[in-house]
């Protein structure tokens, strides 16, 4: 499901008609800083009738004493998505977002039904959805979807597409923190903690010569950089060359997921890694992968989202093309430490638990792109570049225990 485009906008039927096409089918009016909609575009005639009925009202500041009844399922999950691709094209959120988004509530509306009038949608009909993504989601997963359902009810009604939001407070929330916990050590006792030791850290870094896997030389880099700084598959993906002092050993610039400035000193043996890399770093194939540090031996960035579109140019689905992780898992089956749960975000994982030891955790969120809690995050300015070596050298203490 995707909102129609401008292209498919039915013009006015004359130039002084009142409402314009809106992106989800509805015509539609801005009054008194917020959007109204009176009907689909098939009917402009009706559109115009229902808003002469509120104008007054409407005009006056006053709620809408008709009740918007006739929009369905498919044209609220429609005119939520117009929104949140807006907000795509904008940079407020990301693609990958967006994707999930576009997924949960494809698999809403096919519950419920798309021509389902949502007034007619009963919090024993949320009661019924829940408890089925109960069956097949883990409690993180389930709350994710229902924080997704509710953002999206939020935005119809502060747009004025429904009158009053759901009552679905109780059969619809959340799992409660302490189930989300008690899942995720459920998971661990199945699974293991998303966690490497030492010996395997070294492995990672320095395969034995007699495993079976050819690994690109991007590797091994990515390898230390994850380990010495809780650097993800997207931080990588996107480190731009100039965030990287060689000569000082230190990598400066924001974190893409959060745009917190983090500030990560580098170890002897990351920097000697980096260079070599950047001696041998292949040409990008598009100028616009010139900056990147970390690029595919075709030329391609390391990590990189694949946007499908239909007929119309809507987003119809996204497609992750992870080369880092591809490979990273390939080293981890060849060494045998492959199991449920593990991939390369897991060096960032095992960075965060050993850097803890140091107790430094304004130095340590500083490093992992972290935004500092509370009051800190107001009041300090600077952290000291001896304190966050100082953390990094810990972690690097534990595999290298002879390093000075």
């Amino acid at each position: 499901m995707t909102r129609p485009i401008e292209a498919n906008k039915p013009h006015k039927p004359y130039p002084t008609f009142p409402l314009t096409p809106h992106p989800s089918g509805q015509w539609a009016k801005k009054i008194r800083g917020r959007t109204y909609y009176f009907g689909p575009w098939s009917d402009p005639q009706a559109a115009l009738e229902s808003y002469h009925k509120q104008a007054a009202d409407l005009h006056a500041g006053h709620p809408s004493t008709i009740p918007t009844a006739g929009v369905t399922v498919k044209q609220l999950v429609n005119s939520y998505l117009g929104h949140q691709q807006d907000k795509v094209a904008s940079g407020e959120i990301g693609i990958r977002h967006f994707d999930d988004c576009r997924r949960t509530l494809s698999d809403w509306a096919t519950f419920f039904g798309k021509a389902t009038a949502v007034s007619d949608i009963r919090p024993d009909g949320f009661a019924r959805y829940r408890n089925r993504l109960a069956k097949r989601l883990s409690a993180r997963s389930l709350a994710r979807h229902i924080i997704i359902v509710k953002g999206m009810f939020n935005y119809a009604f502060d747009v004025g597409l429904i009158d009053q939001p759901p009552r679905f407070s109780r059969v619809f929330a959340p799992p409660a923190a302490n189930i989300i916990r008690r899942n995720q050590r459920q998971q661990e006792a199945a699974n293991g903690k998303k966690l490497f030791k030492i010996e395997e850290v070294l492995s990672l870094i320095d395969p034995p010569a007699d495993h079976d896997v050819v690994t690109p030389a991007f590797l091994r880099p990515a390898v230390l950089l994850g380990i010495n700084g809780g650097f993800g598959n997207t931080d990588l993906g996107t480190m731009p060359l100039k965030a990287v002092d060689l000569d000082e050993a230190v990598i400066v610039y924001p974190r893409p997921k959060t745009g917190v400035e983090r500030a990560v000193p580098l170890w002897p043996e990351t920097v000697t890694a980096l260079k070599a890399w950047c001696a041998s770093r292949p040409q990008p194939q598009d100028a616009q992968h010139l900056g990147l540090v970390f690029l595919t031996p075709e030329g391609l960035p390391l990590v990189r989202q694949k946007v499908k579109t239909n007929a119309d140019g809507a987003i119809d689905g996204v497609a992750n093309l992870d080369r880092l992780s591809h490979e990273f898992i390939d080293l981890l089956e060849a060494l045998g430490l492959k199991r449920r749960g593990i991939g390369f975000y897991t060096l960032r994982h095992t960075f965060r638990t050993w850097a803890d030891e140091t107790r430094d955790q304004h130095a340590i969120h500083r490093i992992m792109g972290h935004t500092l809690p509370g009051m800190s995050g107001i009041y300090v300015e600077e952290i000291g570049l001896d304190r966050l070596r100082a953390v990094v050298n810990h972690v690097r203490l534990k595999l290298f225990p002879d390093a000075t």
